[in-house]
């Protein structure tokens, strides 16, 4: 019995390796699953690479096919392609609330440093953030909620930011009341470009300063940001009128007048500034200043007293 005891494959009787044999593993049954042959054989053939790739082209032309066979079908139903895909799109805002990506919560603040804002405006700025029958967060689109909050007359600048799974972060920066406006008989609040603010009432705003006229907003900037630094002439100052939209008046609280050049105005009401400072100038009955003519001012008295317009201080 000893003789018919049988050997290990590939080893010598004396239990080391065979020389010049080789171990060889018997064939694959040919009803074995393909997932299985591609293990044991380590790795894609060629030919199962090829067929591989065909089945994922095949399945995307058929996804392909399946959507474009669905809007057509919409279309030949009755709506058109635009309803198709608006249909589509709330399908799958629908989807994606179910999934818990609601908008729950928006939170409306102000940018760092910029302007404290009121319930009420907080409110407008919710009531443009989404779109009627819109509930994901996902089907959002942050640019599009930017457009719309931006397109609020008060608002500069909005920050749109979504947190996930349901929380829509929105921070403006409200266009600051610059000026009152005055056109054809009506007072409006306007920023620093000349913009129109519908929201704010001229009323509310008597400490901002007048300007008078056709083109007057847009153009009154400079002349604004001069009179920060000359505290004399503000202090006396009862509107800035914008004269044939190419220069200014001083309309002062006395009455007078003061007529600027058409180039250079800043750096007359600067002169004007140490006018009053040195001669207390403005504080004098004088019906109009006049200086339009470089290097010279001319000084037109109240009608009461007598005389026309008198140049004054040799070129000042």
């Amino acid at each position: 019995m000893a003789a018919m005891k049988a050997r290990r494959p590939g080893r010598s009787p004396a239990g080391g390796p065979s020389r010049g044999r080789r171990y060889v593993a018997p064939p694959m049954p040919s009803s074995m699953p393909r997932l299985a042959a591609i293990k044991l054989s380590g790795g894609l053939s060629a030919e199962d690479a090829q067929v591989s790739g065909k089945s994922l082209a095949l399945a995307v032309t058929g996804l392909f096919l399946f959507c474009g066979a669905a809007i057509a079908g919409a279309a030949w139903l009755g709506s058109s392609l635009f309803d198709a895909r608006e249909a589509f799109a709330r399908t799958a805002d629908a989807s994606a609330a179910e999934a818990g990506f609601t908008i729950a919560h928006v939170a409306v603040a102000p940018m760092p440093h910029a302007a404290a804002l009121s319930p009420a405006r907080m409110q407008e700025v919710r009531a443009v953030i989404v779109p009627e029958g819109r509930h994901s967060i996902i089907s959002l689109d942050p640019q599009a909620v930017k457009a719309r909050v931006e397109s609020l007359d008060w608002v500069a600048s909005a920050r749109v930011r979504r947190l996930w799974p349901s929380t829509l972060q929105v921070e403006v920066a409200r266009r600051q009341a610059y000026a009152r406006w005055q056109e054809d008989g009506e007072v409006a609040v306007i920023d620093s470009n000349g913009e129109r603010l519908l929201a704010e009432r001229a009323a509310d705003h008597p400490e901002l300063p007048l300007v008078v006229g056709a083109g007057a907003g847009p153009a009154a900037e400079p002349l604004l940001v001069a009179l920060e630094a000359l505290p004399q002439v503000r202090s006396h100052l009862k509107a800035l009128v914008r004269v044939g939209e190419r220069r200014w008046n001083l309309q002062l609280a006395s009455g007078t007048v003061v007529a600027l050049p058409e180039e250079g105005a800043p750096q007359a009401l600067a002169e004007l500034e140490s006018l009053q400072v040195r001669y207390r100038l403005l504080d004098r009955p004088v019906a109009g200043i006049d200086m339009r003519t470089p290097g010279r001012l001319a000084v037109r008295v109240q009608p009461e007293l007598a005389g026309g317009p008198h140049p004054m201080m040799g070129g000042a």
